[in-house]
């Protein structure tokens, strides 16, 4: 995996990421994304146009990236090692190489992560407590599979890929975690 010295979120970031095509991408390229439909993605990969994020959106994107880092925490005590947040790609002999933006990554690369924020249909299928098997796994919507899946592709040391979902609420100007599955 060649890795990318960006941050995510920053136009640097996404300047990156014009030049991959993209693991969160792969939901919408296989057309299991509720987020994109297939023919959006290849209207904006051949056009480069980037629809305009409006502020709702924005705002899930900032809090997503809060609560990863929140939950990043959570996923090192089970891993039993630190993550960290990488980007990189891959070349396949495409017409550009495969992309990644990585929520953590031990630094022997054996070991992925992915969070994600808690909802309904995650609850359906995570434990409640500890940490589902890959029968677990096999049961999480596509879309998410997919992504990591294009993860384990680009960082082809990683054997595994831990899946995290939880929720935040913030309390006295503190964000508590009121619910994490893995």
């Amino acid at each position: 995996m060649q890795t990318h010295d960006v941050i995510q979120g920053t136009a640097a970031w996404h300047a990156q990421r014009a030049t991959t095509y993209n693991a969160s991408d792969a939901p919408a390229m296989l057309g299991c994304s509720p987020y994109e439909t297939r023919t959006e993605l290849i209207a904006r990969l051949a056009t480069g146009i980037v629809p305009e994020v409006d502020a709702a959106t924005q705002a899930r994107f900032d809090d997503g990236h809060r609560f990863e880092a929140l939950a990043r925490p959570l996923a090192e005590k089970i891993i039993g090692e630190d993550l960290y947040p990488i980007s990189g790609s891959e070349d396949f002999g495409l017409d550009k190489p495969l992309g990644a933006s990585l929520d953590g990554a031990t630094i022997t690369d054996e070991i992925l992560w992915e969070h994600k924020s808690l909802n309904n249909e995650l609850r359906a299928v995570l434990p409640e407590s500890g940490v589902g098997d890959a029968t677990v796994g096999a049961k999480l919507p596509k879309l998410y599979r997919v992504q990591m899946e294009q993860q384990l592709m680009v960082d082809s040391d990683a054997t595994k890929v831990l899946f995290t979902a939880s929720k935040w609420e913030l309390r006295d100007d503190e964000w508590v975690c009121v619910e994490a599955r893995h």
